[in-house]
């Protein structure tokens, strides 16, 4: 009996010496970690997702800003952001322009 305890202490000793993988340095090559796409947080273009938006569509669906952010259904690109002019968005929009980093190079509301 002491030559079993002494063979499952061994066992259980050898399972416990192995430290489980730091998580921070796993990664999966084919899907970049979201939090470090893009200096605003936002998740770019370039990443095949689809944001779900209770009023409009992905603006990038109709190619309209360079990360997953929210615009109106009918949303058109306005002048560029370099022309400092600012749109008057509704409730709970912004100017992508007055953003920064801006979510898109043209003048269009997007949802906050």
């Amino acid at each position: 009996m002491k030559h079993l305890s002494f063979v499952f202490a061994l066992v259980v000793g050898c399972a416990t010496t192995q430290t489980p993988p730091d998580h921070q340095s796993v990664s999966n090559a084919s899907t970049p970690d979201i939090a470090q796409t893009s200096s605003s947080g936002g998740v770019p273009c370039s990443q095949e997702i689809a944001r779900e938006c209770t009023h409009g569509v992905d603006g990038c669906f109709k190619n309209l800003t360079t990360v997953h952010v929210c615009v109106a259904a009918n949303a058109h690109a306005g002048a560029p952001c370099s022309q400092e002019i600012a749109l008057e968005c509704g409730a709970g929009e912004v100017d992508a322009c007055t953003v920064s980093p801006a979510p898109a190079a043209h003048h269009i509301c997007v949802q906050r």
